[in-house]
């Protein structure tokens, strides 16, 4: 039904196109539109349709144009086995078995391509996160790798190349957790057709990409910026760190503004604001911190021509 509206809707766009002058204006076309604005608003809202239901639907050229739209070369066996969901083969087993077919049970489903391209995605982004960011403590490397591989951003991702178009489940519009285990399924295919190292390289482009403007203090903040800022500077031989209280405005009143700044070997390595004076010096804390990791706001955006040699090969992920 919404198809044939939709059809309508064109057939009447036309229509409007091919007169230039207001008054030549057809006097069926506004009652017209009329009618099928109340018909439409007296049905509900309409259900999205998958890509697969229009009539020009071709799945072969789909898939061959999903990867020449990425700049990628796939196994089409490959490709097509990624991109199967195990819903997809349940729904089309009982579909088949409904009109008396045995289905055939040599399809196989994306689970196990999925768990290895998690370990392709994982591996590389843990050695470009290292490479790139040589200073940052382990913990919050983790806790960026766990922003990049959470279903929400490899949905994203997974949704702003296509693959919700072309993807074989048996539910629509596509779940995020369908999303994400295809993406990941991807990558493996990926790596299978055209080497560890193009597969890496989509993940550097498509998956690390996420992290340009995204505020990195917000992923490596320490409960007690201070005691850990004193254990840093210990271990690379440096002086304690010492808080000095630089300006103030609006003492006691509900606008008061504190500005500390933390020395080091007669030497300001960090300054924060805040509200009172102990959170003043827990920002000037974090402040130095993030200057010494070396994700401040000055930092320099990450290289994406960065190569690095792969830690896996496509064998070993199976």
């Amino acid at each position: 039904m919404n198809i044939a509206f939709r059809g309508l809707h064109l057939a009447l766009a036309t229509s409007f196109r091919s007169h230039n002058n207001f008054r030549s204006f057809h006097r069926w076309v506004r009652p017209t539109l009329q009618q099928l604005y109340h018909k439409k608003k007296k049905m509900g809202p309409f259900e999205p349709n998958p890509r697969s239901e229009y009539l020009e639907w071709n799945y072969e050229s789909e898939l061959y144009s999903f990867g020449k739209r990425i700049g990628e070369e796939f196994h089409s066996s490959l490709l097509k086995n990624a991109l199967i969901e195990k819903s997809y083969i349940v729904k089309e087993e009982e579909r088949q078995r409904a009109v008396g077919i045995e289905p055939d049970s040599s399809v196989k489903d994306n689970s196990n391509m999925a768990v290895d391209g998690e370990k392709i995605i994982s591996s590389y982004v843990t050695q470009y996160l290292e490479t790139t960011l040589p200073c940052l403590p382990k913990k919050y490397i983790r806790n960026l790798k766990e922003y990049l591989l959470s279903e929400e951003i490899l949905a994203r991702v997974s949704k702003g190349i296509g693959i919700d178009d072309i993807v074989l489940c048996a539910d629509y519009p596509v779940t995020n957790c369908t999303l994400a285990r295809t993406l990941k399924s991807v990558v493996q295919a990926l790596a299978l057709s055209s080497g560890i190292e193009r597969a890496n390289g989509f993940v550097r482009d498509l998956i690390i990409v996420e992290l340009v403007g995204k505020d990195l203090t917000e992923f490596c903040t320490p409960e007690n910026p201070l005691d850990t800022l004193q254990t840093l500077l210990k271990e690379i031989g440096a002086e304690p760190a010492e808080p000095r209280l630089i300006t103030e405005a609006g003492r006691n009143t509900l606008l008061a503004s504190y500005q500390v700044g933390i020395y080091s070997d007669k030497k300001m390595i960090g300054r924060g604001f805040g509200e009172s004076i102990s959170t003043a010096v827990d920002m000037a804390a974090c402040d130095s911190l993030w200057r010494k990791w070396g994700i401040n706001s000055q930092r320099r955006p990450f290289p994406f021509k960065l190569e690095l040699p792969p830690k896996l090969t496509a064998g070993s992920c199976q």
